[in-house]
Order: structure tokens, then C-alpha cells, then sequence
């Protein structure tokens, strides 16, 4: 399938060696056959001289149709990429921004026409209105700009491209011309733009002993040519090659003759070496094509069908490389695709190129892109259509990711609730979000390719206030007219452009004011407490005073409780006892049986008289801080036995059952026989006086933890829930519902209290009203803490 060029067929020529003049035999009767060799040399001369013609100008037909080629597909890639605008711009909804790579701005003609007087959109306004009345579909401007427009649509738009970025970069001597008849852009190599051989196709002279190789393909039926140019040296290598034969055939005209049969042979091994040669530059070819996951593929109007490289035929599903039927081919097509498919090769025949892509049938996720164009053969009369196929599935795979990057990325910009805007290297605007446009109240404003300083004008009407932050420049806090805050931000991107980005800080500006006041407040209150720092000071003052007057007061009634009850417990000594003997009639009996009535009234009286002073007394001393307790390893129950049995006949008397309830092999603890037994002898006086006729009292003693529990329990009448905080304080009295009030000082509680947290422990209390109460204290196995009782003592006395 591979066509050696006859340039390279003369260099296998070259290799053969060169003969010495000199060998040739030379004599008097030679003459005629010098002669003759004259003869023959001129003859040689003449044809090497046409010979070198033809071959000079077999190169430089090679050298146009390779540029032709090169011409045609930098053509048709640049025809692709117009297509591709025009398809994007057409499916870009009416009024919406349209952002495409490689294309500086899409502007519609009554855009353009506000834009200022020779400004490039202005002078590309002009040459698309003179596109659109030829019906062109794009040209060229004198800023070296290309347009591209969409006909048939409304509004009418087009396409401002730097013609620059899309012609490829091209290699020394390389010149690549894009013109549309009107004007022209070059890009490459600048002596070749001096030689001016661009201007035409062909082979023209050029300064210097050079000359330019042109060739030119048309493209969107004629609107725009691109000229592929080469700048060459007027004698290149094959000259010099020429040249050498020419001066080896001159020299040597006899060797050339008898040599003959001998060359003859060299030439059929040179024949072989090139075929060699062939096989080798196939084979790294398909090495190529392998790496590279394409293949070739070429059609000649002698061939019947399609011929497939090893590569190809891979792509396609098939094995090995030969011809292939169109039905084979267009059957390997994904069905969605075979009728575009066959549309594009029949079109090929018309236009001498081809590029289409498509999924393959049995594999969909594999895309192949195939491309090619028609050159001539060996014969003016044969036409090779041949190109390459593709495999193109990662393009395709990264096209689809950039797209879903490209929508999660508008996404993401119109869900962000704060203004966005995009502009190009030229501070012209690309695209915003819908709060950008909200927020501005410019929706109905707001054009692609408006420049920065227009849309901040435009903007204007809704801003009241705007300011430039004094750390960063790029930084501006605008207020709005519907009183919310935006804390704009601008940009630089690496391509030169800008992003502006706004945040809603309303709330910050807010809570910023909020803090002003609040320091000014916090400054009248410094400045008022300062005032009042001087009557703080006198109140301190006759607070201590009145602080000394109460403790003092306090203090000598503690001291006159102690001494009324000291002075009072003498006489009430001898009432109960003379009380007593009365009684017990010691010393006869007393006549009339109402004065023994009297006397055993009077020992109660005087006996209850007593308890109550000694609870008096008890609890001053407890304030002030004289009650003491002596703390021996002890038996918990005895204590509280000798307490049950004391007070059982009161119990019974009132017909009330006494239940003492212990816990067998208690440990010893360390506690005061005299204050444990007084505790108990409380609740349980307590609990008589609150419990009718038939109630039960239960005296537990058991081990909890660490602790020991005595608890009371009675079935009386209970305590109201809310008089529950008020017991166990001194004097403190509860009446029941049956509007009784008990006899007593209401120390009893009080007392227990302050026994138990002297020995380290606690009292508790809980009643339900009308069912009973249950009034217990806790003491710790190990004994008080002499700190606490301290404690405890010095509560008391304050």
C-alpha cells in the first residue's frame, strides 16, 4: 500500500560507487569511438538536463501535494472548529450568555452596534454586516480577528475568535495564511512572510537563492482559503545529488556503457534493499499505529472496496488487514449512526475530505474518529482516497466529563445565593449568576461583553452606599438600597481575566452596629458605676455596722436562753420532785383523791416544762457553738432500744403499736450513746403526737453502704408537701388538716438534724399526706470526722 517517491528512488541511485575515468582505455583508433562517446555525452547531457527538469519538477509537485494535504486537513479541523462554534452558538438559548472555549466573545449585531467607534467589536460589527450580505459564514477582519456567524437565526449573532489561537504553530520556514479575498492573517516563520511567495500557489522565487512551495484549500464553500507555504533553498540535497551523477556520467560515459550489466545486477539489489526497507517502515509503522490505537485506511477508484491496515482492522472488530465492503464497513457502526455514517462518505466522494466519528455495534463505548482526503496516484488519471481512523473513546470520556464539569459547575454558581460575575482578560463580562443580576436590579441590563466599568455604572441606581476596604484594595463593602450588605470580592485568574464574587455580611454589618451601642452603653455604665462607687462605699459600711449589731444580738439572746433555762431548771427540779412524792404518796396518803390528781398533773406539766427547757438550752448551745458530742465504738441498736423502751409506755397509753425492727450482726460504730438515743426519742415522740389510736410506729435499724439507717416510720396523718421544707429548722411547727397543734417548742427535728450532721450523717424526711411519714438519719460506720463536727459547730453558732 506504501508509494515510494522517486526523490528517494534516486537516493538508493546515489549509493551506487563511483568509477575512475582514468581506467578508461583510450588509443589512436578510438577516435570515431570517442566521438561517439562525445556524442553520447551530449546526449547524456541533454537528457540528464531534461531529466533533472522532470525530476525538479516531480519534487515540487510532491512537495504541493504534501502541503495540499497538509493545507486540506488544517482546513478541515478549522472548518470542524467553525462548525462546532456555529452549533454551539445556535443551541445557546436567546438572551443567554454563551461561553465557548477558544472563542473570545459571542456579540449580537445590535449589541455590536452600541459598542464605540473603533473598538475590535465596532470594526468586527462592520465586517460580519458585510459577511451577512454576502451570505458568508466567515471572514476576516484587519484586526487579524475571525468571525463567525450563524445564518437563518434570530437575533442574528457572531463569534469574535483571535485568529492567532487557532492556527497551529508551525515549525522554521513554516508559513500558515488564512485569507477570505478581503483580508489576510499569517502566522509562522517571518522569512517567509518577507519573501512574499504566499501570496499564490504554485513554486515562486524567493530573495536570497530560496524559493516558497505554496498550496491553498478553500473551505465553507469558498469563504475563507488556508495556504500551507514552505520556505526552501533553491539547490537542496536532491540538486546536489543530481549533480554529482551528472558529473560521474560526464567523467565515466565508457564505464557507464561497459558497467552496464554489472549496474544492472546493483539495481536488483537495490531493488531488494528498498523492499527491505519497505517491510521495515511498514513494520514500525504499525508499531505506531498500535501505540497510538489508530490505524490507515485507502480506497483508489481501482479498488472494489476499502483497504484496512492491521490497525484499522482491529478498531473495526475485524482481523488482519485487506479490503473491506462499504455493507462491512457501515455494519460495524453503532445502528444509531450507520445512516450518518454513509451520508459523510457519500458526501466524501463530492468534497475530497472526510471527518466523522462514531460508536462501534459491538462495543458502544468505544468511539472512532475517521478522517482522510483524496490525492493522486501514480497516474494523473488514479485518485487515492485514504486517511486514518482513530481511536478516540478517552477524547469522547474527557468531553463528557468536562460538559458534567461545566454543568456542575453553572450549577454550583447559580445555587450560590450571593452575586457572581465572569470576565475575560479585557475586563469584558463572560457570565453571572442570577443574584448578580437580582441583587442590581440590572437584569433587563446585563449583555455579554459588557465592560467592567459600564455594568458598575449600570449598577449604580441600586447601591447607596460603597466603600473600599483599607486592608485589601480588591476588597468593597456595598450597601443596598433594600438595606442588606454586600462584601464584594475581585479576582485575578491566570489567564488574565476576573472574578467577582459578592457575600451577603447584612447580619455582620448588623451585629457590628449592635456592638457599637452596646460599648457606648457599656461606657454609660462604667461612667454611672463610678457615680455610685462612693454611696457603694457607705452602704458597705453601714452594712458591717448592722452585720456587728445582728451578730451581737444574736449572740446575747443565745446567751440568755442558756441562762433563762439554767435558772429555770432549779425551781422546775423541785416542783417535779415534791410533784413526785405527792404522787407516790412517800409520806401518806393525802386525804381527798383530787389532790393526787392535781399532784400527777403538776409532774407532767413540770416534766414537759423541763424537756422543753432542755431542748431550749440544748439548741443554744448547739449556736453557739458549745454542744460537743463523745464519740465511742458503741452497738447501733442499744441506743435506740433503750430509746424504744422509754418511750413505749407513752406509746401504749395512746394505744399505738411500737415496733423496733433491727438488722442482726450490725458492726459497731463510733457515735455518742446519750445524743443517738435523744434522736430517737424525738422521732418517735414525734411521730406519737401525729399518730391516731391503732397507728403502728416501725423503728428500723439497718445497714446501708457504708452507713447505718435509723428510720421512723409512723402511720399518722402526714405532712403536706409544701410544708416539708420548713421542718427540721428551729421552732418550726406544722399543723395537720385535722386542726390540732401539737405541744412542743418544734425543736425536736432541729436538734435531730443537728446530731446527725455532728456525727457525720444526714436527716431525711418523706411523708404522704394522709398515709404516714418516715423521718430517718444516717450514720457513718467509720465514725464523724472531727472537721465536720467542727463544721457543724460552727454553722450552728453563726
Amino acid at each position: 500500500m506504501t508509494k515510494r517517491s522517486v526523490s528517494s528512488r534516486n537516493l538508493d541511485a546515489s549509493l551506487a560507487p563511483p568509477v575512475d575515468e582514468a581506467s578508461l582505455p583510450v588509443s589512436g583508433e578510438g577516435r570515431r569511438t570517442l566521438i561517439m562517446v562525445a556524442a553520447l555525452i551530449a546526449a547524456l547531457v541533454v537528457a540528464m538536463g531534461l531529466k533533472g527538469w522532470q525530476e525538479r519538477q516531480i519534487d515540487d509537485r510532491l512537495v504541493l501535494t504534501s502541503l495540499s494535504g497538509d493545507a486540506s486537513t488544517l482546513a478541515v479541523g478549522l472548518q470542524a472548529r467553525i462548525y462546532q462554534v456555529q452549533a454551539e452558538i445556535a443551541a445557546t438559548p436567546n438572551g443567554s450568555p454563551a461561553i465557548i472555549p477558544g472563542v473570545d466573545s459571542v456579540v449580537t449585531f445590535a449589541d455590536a452596534a452600541k459598542a464605540p467607534a473603533g473598538s475590535r467589536i465596532a470594526v468586527a460589527a462592520a465586517r460580519a454586516q458585510k459577511l451577512k450580505d454576502a451570505g458568508a459564514q466567515a471572514g476576516l477582519t484587519g484586526e487579524r480577528d475571525l468571525i463567525v456567524r450563524v445564518p437563518n437565526q434570530t437575533p442574528d449573532r457572531f463569534a469574535l475568535i483571535a485568529a492567532s489561537a487557532w492556527l497551529p504553530v508551525q515549525a522554521p520556514s513554516n508559513l500558515v495564511t488564512l485569507n477570505d479575498g478581503a483580508a489576510s492573517f499569517a502566522a509562522g516563520d517571518s522569512r517567509v512572510s518577507r519573501a512574499q511567495g504566499f501570496t499564490r500557489a504554485g513554486i515562486a522565487s524567493a530573495p536570497g537563492f530560496s524559493k516558497t512551495a505554496t498550496a491553498c484549500a478553500q473551505f465553507l464553500d469558498g469563504d475563507l482559503a488556508l495556504c500551507r507555504t514552505q520556505l526552501r533553498s533553491q539547490a537542496g540535497v536532491n540538486d546536489l545529488i543530481r549533480f554529482l551523477i551528472f558529473g560521474l556520467l560526464l567523467a565515466a560515459p565508457l564505464i557507464t556503457i561497459l558497467g552496464l550489466l554489472n549496474r544492472l545486477s546493483k539495481q536488483e539489489k537495490i531493488e531488494v534493499i528498498r523492499e527491505v526497507r519497505d517491510e521495515e517502515s511498514d513494520r514500525i509503522l504499525g508499531l505506531v499505529m498500535r501505540g497510538a490505537r489508530a490505524g490507515y485506511w485507502e480506497w483508489t477508484n481501482a479498488d472494489a472496496g476499502i483497504f484496512f491496515s492491521e490497525g484499522a482492522s482491529a478498531l473495526f472488530g475485524l482481523e488482519g488487514t485487506g479490503h473491506v465492503t462499504l455493507a462491512l464497513l457501515l455494519g460495524q457502526v453503532h445502528p444509531d449512526h450507520q445512516a450518518r455514517v454513509n451520508e459523510a462518505l457519500d458526501q466524501a466522494r463530492q468534497t475530497g475530505w472526510i471527518q466523522t466519528t462514531f460508536p462501534m455495534a459491538f462495543l458502544p463505548e468505544r468511539w472512532i474518529e475517521m478522517r482522510g482526503s483524496t490525492t493522486e496516484g501514480d497516474s494523473k488519471t488514479d485518485l487515492v482516497f485514504g486517511g486514518i481512523v482513530l481511536d478516540i473513546t478517552e477524547r469522547k470520556q474527557q468531553e463528557e466529563r468536562v460538559k458534567a464539569a461545566e454543568r456542575r459547575l453553572r450549577a454550583a454558581i447559580e445555587g450560590f445565593d450571593g452575586p457572581f460575575a465572569l470576565w475575560d482578560h479585557r475586563r469584558r463580562l463572560l457570565y453571572w449568576n442570577r443574584s448578580f443580576a437580582i441583587d442590581f436590579n440590572i437584569s433587563d441590563t446585563l449583555r455579554p461583553g459588557m465592560s467592567h466599568e459600564t455594568v458598575v455604572v449600570a449598577r449604580a441606581g441600586a447601591v447607596r452606599l460603597e466603600k473600599q476596604s483599607a486592608e485589601d484594595r480588591r476588597t468593597t463593602l456595598i450597601a443596598l438600597q433594600n438595606g442588606r450588605w454586600l462584601k464584594m470580592v475581585d479576582r485575578e485568574t491566570r489567564e488574565g481575566g476576573l472574578i467577582t464574587v459578592g457575600v451577603d455580611v447584612t447580619e455582620n454589618v448588623r451585629n457590628e452596629e449592635e456592638l457599637k451601642k452596646q460599648r457606648e452603653r457599656m461606657k454609660k455604665a462604667v461612667m454611672d458605676l463610678e457615680r455610685s462607687e462612693g454611696r457603694a462605699s457607705e452602704l458597705s459600711r453601714k452594712y458591717s455596722e448592722e452585720k456587728t449589731k445582728a451578730e451581737h444580738a444574736a449572740n446575747t439572746k443565745s446567751a440568755f436562753l442558756a441562762n433563762m433555762s439554767h435558772e429555770l431548771r432549779t425551781p422546775l427540779n423541785a416542783i417535779n420532785g415534791f410533784s413526785q412524792i405527792l404522787t407516790d404518796e412517800l409520806y401518806g396518803p393525802l386525804g381527798d383523791q383530787r389532790y393526787k390528781g392535781y399532784a400527777a398533773d403538776i409532774l407532767t406539766s413540770g416534766q414537759h416544762l423541763l424537756d422543753m427547757i432542755n431542748d431550749i438550752l440544748d439548741m443554744a448551745k448547739i449556736e453557739a457553738g458549745k454542744m460537743s458530742i463523745n464519740p465511742q465504738p458503741l452497738d447501733p441498736v442499744d441506743p435506740v432500744d433503750a430509746a424504744v423502751r422509754m418511750i413505749r409506755r407513752k406509746a401504749e397509753d395512746k394505744d399505738i403499736a411500737l415496733v423496733l425492727d433491727a438488722q442482726p450482726g450490725l458492726p459497731d460504730i463510733e457515735a455518742d450513746h446519750r445524743a443517738i438515743r435523744q434522736m430517737v426519742l424525738n422521732l418517735v415522740s414525734n411521730a406519737i403526737k401525729f399518730t391516731d389510736a391503732g397507728g403502728t410506729i416501725t423503728v428500723r435499724v439497718e445497714q446501708r453502704g457504708p452507713e447505718i439507717y435509723v428510720g421512723v416510720t409512723d402511720t399518722g396523718i402526714g405532712i403536706p408537701p409544701e410544708d416539708l421544707p420548713r421542718l427540721a429548722k428551729p421552732f418550726e411547727q406544722v399543723s395537720g388538716t385535722q386542726n390540732r397543734n401539737s405541744e412542743g417548742t418544734g425543736l425536736g427535728l432541729a436538734l435531730t438534724k443537728s446530731f446527725a450532721e455532728m456525727h457525720g450523717g444526714r436527716l431525711n424526711l418523706s411523708s404522704i399526706y394522709g398515709e404516714g411519714t418516715t423521718v430517718s438519719f444516717t450514720l457513718p460506720i467509720d465514725g464523724a470526722n472531727a472537721d465536720d463536727a467542727d463544721d457543724i459547730l460552727e454553722r450552728g453558732a453563726a
